[in-house]
């Protein structure tokens, strides 16, 4: 890893040349919300403040809506030819849900071409936050403000400019003309770091979480905690590591398309025979939050949420996931208090 240093005047000057280098995406102020479009004039980018976006970028790997072949006059597979493009301005939260959600598409045994191809035609330039949000929660769930994972590079604002703490031979030979950062710049960044995060809840014990949320698999938590969702899925769609969806035939345009489901919609889990495994909100409610801080835990060690705070902030009946985990550490097997 190096580190190089951008200064305030030459800022716009480097992103505009990366804009003519790469299919530039940063979050842009759209009216009320931020939201990730490809740049035309790199004053638009706004990474200024706390502020994520509300969509999570992984739309930009694995779309909303995909079409997977066509089949007029016999079977066609869709095979775009993906360009480099970066992303610039996502925050340490969503970039660390990209390398999660590799785990899930990058499968050796069964890869994602479709996934594999846009993400091997990326760069992924983070950038740290200085000031988060009450809905934010990276520190509980093993990340940071300033996480490295998933990111080729990092800047990290400082008050004449940016130290950009490079991480993969990619992002190399892009910042590979600026400066190197100097000492004083380093240890400016260790402290930022020190005290921002400082201001962040502290890690759950992964294990812990995992064994409770186990233990109370067959309880009456679940019912009680989901009395109040509208089984809507805002949480699911706006989460950055849920990548549940649904492969359907459009006959009329002749496509196979896939796109995102929710496991919070009572038909996700139907099954032709009529049976449904998960019919009610409580077993809904509890398979999206064991699949983030149980099952994931089983697979690869992780909790597969990033702390991001979307599915807080945006929940129309305010259910938070972090008080639902909190609850779930003071139950005793049965659901109740102890």
């Amino acid at each position: 890893m190096s580190a190089k240093w951008l200064s305030n005047p030459d800022y716009t000057e480097f992103l505009s040349r990366l804009m003519h280098e790469y299919l530039l995406y940063a979050p842009v102020k759209n009216e009320k919300e931020l939201t990730f479009q490809l740049m035309k004039d790199v004053s638009q980018i706004a990474i200024k403040g706390s502020s994520n976006t509300r969509f999570p970028p992984k739309s930009l790997f694995f779309p909303q809506s995909e079409v997977l072949m066509k089949y007029a006059g016999g079977l066609h597979s869709v095979e775009n030819e993906e360009k480099d493009k970066m992303l610039f301005g996502i925050r340490p939260c969503d970039a660390r849900a990209i390398s999660l959600l590799d785990h899930a598409f990058d499968d050796e045994q069964a890869p994602d071409h479709y996934w594999q191809s846009k993400r091997d035609s990326a760069i992924v330039i983070s950038y740290a936050c200085l000031a988060p949000r009450e809905t934010c929660f990276c520190t509980a769930v093993g990340g940071s403000p300033f996480d490295a994972a998933g990111a080729d590079a990092q800047f990290v604002k400082l008050e004449d400019g940016f130290v950009v703490q490079v991480y993969s031979k990619r992002a190399e030979k892009i910042f590979a003309d600026l400066p190197d950062a100097q000492k004083d710049m380093l240890k400016a960044v260790k402290t930022l770091s020190a005290q921002v995060i400082a201001g962040m809840p502290e890690a759950l014990e992964k294990q812990q979480v995992h064994d409770k949320l186990l233990d109370l698999f067959e309880s009456d938590f679940w019912r009680e905690t989901s009395e109040s969702c509208l089984g809507c899925g805002v949480c699911t769609f706006l989460c950055p590591t849920c990548f549940c969806f649904d492969i359907v035939d459009e006959t009329l345009r002749k496509e196979r398309v896939r796109n995102w489901d929710s496991c919070m919609f009572r038909i996700y889990s139907l099954e032709a025979s009529g049976h449904n495994p998960r019919p009610t909100k409580s077993e809904r409610t509890r398979q999206r939050v064991m699949h983030k801080y149980a099952y994931w835990v089983d697979q690869i060690n992780e909790i597969g949420c990033t702390g991001c705070g979307r599915c807080v902030e945006f929940c129309p009946v305010n259910i938070d996931i972090r008080e639902i985990v909190e609850n779930a550490l003071h139950r005793d097997s049965a659901g109740g208090a102890k």
